[in-house]
């Protein structure tokens, strides 16, 4: 099956919600709730912990570009990240031409190494979900799954 990375827009209770649907053996019943998930696969907070870290013209730095875990355990088989409001701020108002440069770098880092393509409906989904989550007053968030 693979690594199972969902992104979608929630409010705090929403996306606990989800990740719990989402980690009982009925999956189904968290596609009946309210989120509807970007459904991707191999992607982690450090993926989009490098994606922020590109778009910002810095190098990756493990005290800037981490993701929130409010479970403060990630080692399990699941995982729910949110999203900080500055990384949702730079996706939200990032220029197609910046999302385009920084894809293309995003797909040549030594965890990805895929054609940059293959990145493109990922990192417009997620501007589209940040855009989404400022308009609506909720958050991003990353669940994810061995």
């Amino acid at each position: 099956m693979g690594l199972l990375s969902d992104f979608f827009v929630a409010n705090e209770e929403e996306a606990t919600r989800y990740a719990d649907l989402m980690n009982e053996d009925d999956q189904g019943k968290a596609t009946a709730s309210h989120v509807r998930p970007a459904e991707y696969k191999g992607l982690t907070d450090l993926e989009v912990g490098t994606l922020w870290a590109i778009l910002e013209g810095k190098e990756w730095d493990a005290d800037l570009h981490e993701l929130e875990n409010d479970e403060g355990d990630d080692e399990g088989d699941s995982w729910l990240f949110r999203f900080p409001d500055r990384l949702v701020q730079l996706l939200a108002h990032a220029e197609h031409s910046a999302l385009e440069a920084a894809l293309h770098q995003w797909a040549e880092t030594e965890e990805l190494q895929v054609d940059a393509d293959e990145l493109r409906p990922v990192v417009f989904d997620l501007q589209r979900l940040a855009r989404q989550a400022i308009a609506e007053q909720k958050s991003v968030y990353l669940w994810g799954s061995l």
